[in-house]
C-alpha cells in the first residue's frame, strides 16, 4: 500500500490528509503535500541535502515539528524538498535526511507560502497497518 495525500476543504486556511502504510511514509506523505501545497508540480532538484532531528513527546508534536522544520528551512533559506528518507526510532523520534532546493522564481511556482502548522483538527490514527495523518496548516 503505498503512501499519498490528498487536500481537503477548508475555509481559510490549508488541510489535508496524508496516508502510508507504516508512520514514517505517512510522514513522507505530510511532506509531499506541504511541497505541492507551495510550489505546485514544479520540479524540484534534489542537490542540497539537510539533517532533521526530532525528538518529540508525542505523535501530536512529532507531526508538527516535522512540518515546522519544513515552514522554517523555507522561510529561512527559501528551500524546497523533493527527496525524504527518514526513520522514527523510539516512540517519537525521528532522523531524516531531505534534499531539495532554493526556490528560484524562473523555475518554481509558488502557490502558498504555509506559515505555520497547527494542531487545530489533527488527527493520527492506525488502523489495520495503514497511517492517515490530518493537519491544518496556516497560510
Amino acid at each position: 500500500m503505498a503512501g499519498g495525500f490528498e487536500f481537503l476543504e477548508h475555509t481559510a486556511d490549508l488541510k489535508f490528509r496524508a496516508w502510508g502504510s507504516s508512520l514514517p511514509e505517512a510522514l513522507v506523505s505530510c511532506a509531499r503535500a506541504f511541497a505541492e501545497a507551495t510550489c505546485g508540480e514544479s520540479v524540484v532538484k534534489p542537490v542540497v541535502e539537510k539533517s532533521v532531528v526530532i525528538k518529540a513527546g508525542s505523535l501530536e508534536s512529532l507531526v508538527h515539528d516535522w512540518l515546522s522544520e519544513l515552514i522554517f528551512y523555507f522561510s529561512t533559506e527559501s528551500m524546497l524538498f523533493s527527496r525524504f528518507d527518514l526513520k522514527v526510532d523510539g516512540r517519537y523520534n525521528l532522523k531524516a535526511r531531505i534534499a531539495g532546493e532554493k526556490y528560484n522564481p524562473q523555475r518554481h511556482s509558488l502557490f502558498k507560502e504555509i506559515k505555520a502548522a497547527t494542531y487545530h483538527d489533527m488527527r493520527i490514527e492506525e488502523e489495520n497497518g495503514r497511517w492517515v495523518i490530518e493537519v491544518v496548516c496556516d497560510t
